[in-house]
């Protein structure tokens, strides 16, 4: 067959410095983090590019301000000693650079925290990928669910984050040499899309049952680092049992603005090419250059409120037919991977 084509060269904007911010407030007694960079140029291989040397302000309704400090290049972290969000207070981010440019988010309520009414488990068939290919794998396991029941006509949208530890255990024990008991951990992300509430329910409900949060395959063994000794020490992987499995939950309670910006992001990384997917278009953050209106600016500055939770997941020990899920402290490990040798880490379940 033959046809004819007209080839389309779009006009590309590359000269122009884009601010890209990304912050998050909750009501956690933490240091927050306010990570600031110019967009990369479209036809750019260099890396980002951090805004330095800027004033940034959280202010609030009450007249209170808040200043987050320079840790490092275009990272502001707050004092957790002067400022912990308060629910039902709407804060602004103002930001000050040293090119004179000044820009302000739109103002954003801290909603108050909420929790599911149950979290529970469910057998299941997902696909998965396995760790040592990546290969698209059948795997059995449980879906991770809750139930959040609301007395009022409508109910919050929620955003869950989840993550696993697998606590795996071995011994080395050298001739004549006492023997060394090796507490190692592996963490990844449970669940690595946006998980939102309040999409698929009916309008005119007000409780949210049975939604997703995760699938946990009941795979007995993982794929983790070997340590060794002295100079032994080596970066091979190979095959462990698993000792045990922690579940970590964080739901986060977002405002109407937050809720549709992830909404928006979450279609669009969903399409897959078909006729009725969204049309790919910049996600409309909350940030604006009030000192040149006609600058873009890309990113969002988050208020939400965080319920956190952990949990023990038994595969082998079962309530009603299902595998166990038991509460536990909320505990994270001080990094994502690791060891400790004849000690026990504090976020340890046995």
């Amino acid at each position: 067959m033959i046809s004819c084509y007209e080839p389309y060269f779009p006009e590309v904007e590359t000269a122009k410095k884009v601010l890209v911010v990304n912050a998050l407030i909750t009501n956690e007694n933490v240091p927050y983090h306010i990570s600031l960079s110019y967009a990369e140029s479209f036809d750019s291989a260099s890396k980002v590019i951090p805004l330095t040397s800027a004033e940034v302000i959280v202010t609030d309704n009450h007249g209170n301000h808040y200043l987050f400090q320079e840790s490092d290049n275009g990272n502001y972290v707050s004092d957790p000693f002067q400022f912990t969000g308060i629910p039902g207070h709407t804060y602004t981010l103002h930001i000050y650079s040293q090119d004179g440019n000044e820009y302000e988010s739109d103002p954003q309520l801290l909603p108050f925290a909420d929790s599911p009414d149950n979290f529970y488990t469910e057998y299941d068939y997902k696909e998965t990928f396995s760790q040592q290919n990546g290969n698209t794998i059948l795997s059995h396991g449980a879906n991770i669910l809750a139930d959040i029941v609301n007395q009022t006509d409508s109910i919050s949208g929620f955003r869950f984050t989840s993550s696993v530890v697998n606590q795996y255990f071995y011994s080395i024990c050298p001739v004549f040499q006492m023997c060394y008991f090796f507490h190692c951990w592996q963490t990844y992300e449970a669940n690595s899309d946006i998980n939102l509430t309040r999409i698929d329910y009916a309008v005119s409900s007000a409780s949210m049952l049975r939604h997703e949060i995760c699938f946990i395959a009941d795979d007995p063994t993982c794929y983790a680092l070997n340590y060794g000794l002295g100079s032994q020490v080596t970066t091979e992987y190979k095959m462990f049992d698993i000792h045990s499995r922690i579940l970590y939950l964080n739901l986060y309670s977002l405002n109407n603005d937050s809720y549709l910006y992830y909404k928006s992001m979450d279609e669009q990384l969903k399409s897959d090419g078909k006729l009725f997917d969204p049309i790919a278009v910049q996600l409309n953050g909350n940030i604006k250059c009030v000192s040149n209106p006609g600058n873009k600016t890309f990113g969002f500055f988050e208020t939400s409120s965080v319920s956190s939770f952990a949990f023990t997941l038994d595969f082998t020990t079962l309530t009603n037919g299902q595998p166990s899920l038991k509460e536990a402290p909320y505990i994270l490990p001080s990094e994502p991977v690791g060891h400790w040798i004849n000690s026990t880490p504090p976020f340890w379940v046995y």
